[in-house]
């Protein structure tokens, strides 16, 4: 069974010969440049010759063109942190203008991708990092788009609305490119990080535009829900209902929701159980490897696919990877360990 028939019997809830393991994480520095970020993410792939390849690029790509800078500071997620922002007030945004998804910092993601298909084609399927137009705004203003919510609402969604169909655009280029998927990123579906008001406005009516747009292009959508805090609580219903997601990522370890509830909640594949930021990344291959066999027994094999919550840090050993790795494939699908 090649990796392609084994991630679309997983969607579709059968088993296939073992459960599928995506494994992904930032390069830094090395991500900066197209032939940088390919050579790393092929290295990467050579090494652990996991299921599904997410092409991780820089933290802050969809930001630059439009007028952020960031650098790297040594961060164990692997992520830059952004050194300054274009938007200063409620009138940056309504100077705010498009960017050309196949120049600049968003071409060299797009050719990143071109590289990355010549070794991936016909051997591992791919997916395209996308943040969701609200992950964009609230950047560019640094990080208070909620103010900008309260205090100037039309504005702002003129914004998103520019933003979201340039996201769309580059979604498409790195589909043309190669990538046979789209793993679209969010960080206000927790209901700590913005009231339900704001989420019905600003949020999810962006997720819907995305893939309603984008579905009938990718073979796949995944979206992939960031929680910030220890047990928060998602607003998963919203997504699991979303015509065109057929996965959904969070992180499962720390947050309220695990996977086999979200499974039960959606009725779609599920991305996780891997602790990437416990003892994946502190303890040892055997402790690594008994976190995720209890991942995996409490889940339930159909429709899952072992991944991490978020990126593997930079720090974490190579060991306790492979250790997981290894412990997903000794499993039997059809007669258990």
């Amino acid at each position: 069974m090649s990796k392609y028939e084994l991630l679309k019997e997983t969607f579709l809830g059968n088993l296939g010969e073992q459960i599928p393991v995506s494994l992904w994480k930032h390069h830094p520095d090395l991500d900066r440049t197209p032939e940088g970020l390919a050579n790393a993410e092929i290295e990467f792939h050579r090494k652990f010759d996991h299921d599904l390849l997410k092409v991780s690029f820089f933290g802050h790509y969809p930001c630059i063109d439009f007028g952020c800078t960031a650098e790297y500071d040594g961060a164990s997620t692997g992520s830059t942190t952004l050194t300054s922002y274009p938007i200063k007030d409620s009138a940056g945004w309504e100077v705010l203008e498009p960017v050309d998804v196949n120049a600049g910092e968003f071409g060299n993601q797009v050719r990143a991708v071109e590289l990355i298909q010549r070794y991936a084609h016909g051997k591992v399927p791919t997916m395209a990092t996308l943040f969701d137009p609200a992950m964009v705004a609230d950047r560019l203003c640094g990080q208070n788009l909620v103010k900008y919510a309260d205090e100037v609402p039309v504005i702002l969604k003129r914004a998103l609305d520019l933003i979201c169909d340039v996201m769309i655009d580059f979604a498409r280029a790195t589909l043309e490119s190669g990538a046979d998927g789209l793993f679209i990123a969010s960080q206000h579906s927790t209901l700590s990080s913005i009231s339900d008001k704001h989420y019905n406005t600003f949020i999810y009516p962006y997720h819907l535009r995305m893939v309603s747009k984008l579905r009938s292009k990718a073979k796949f959508i995944i979206m992939h829900l960031h929680t910030r805090e220890e047990r928060e609580e998602i607003r998963f219903n919203r997504i699991a209902e979303t015509p065109g997601v057929v996965g959904i990522n969070w992180e499962d370890r720390s947050s309220s929701l695990s996977l086999r509830e979200g499974k039960r909640r959606s009725r779609k594949t599920v991305l996780g159980g891997i602790d990437h930021n416990g003892v994946l990344r502190t303890g040892t291959p055997h402790e690594a490897e008994k976190q995720v066999l209890n991942a995996v027994d409490e889940a339930g094999f159909e429709h899952l696919i072992v991944a991490p919550g978020c990126v593997i840090t930079v720090d974490t050993p190579p060991e306790n990877v492979l250790a997981v790795r290894d412990a997903i494939r000794s499993i039997d699908p059809f007669r258990g360990k």
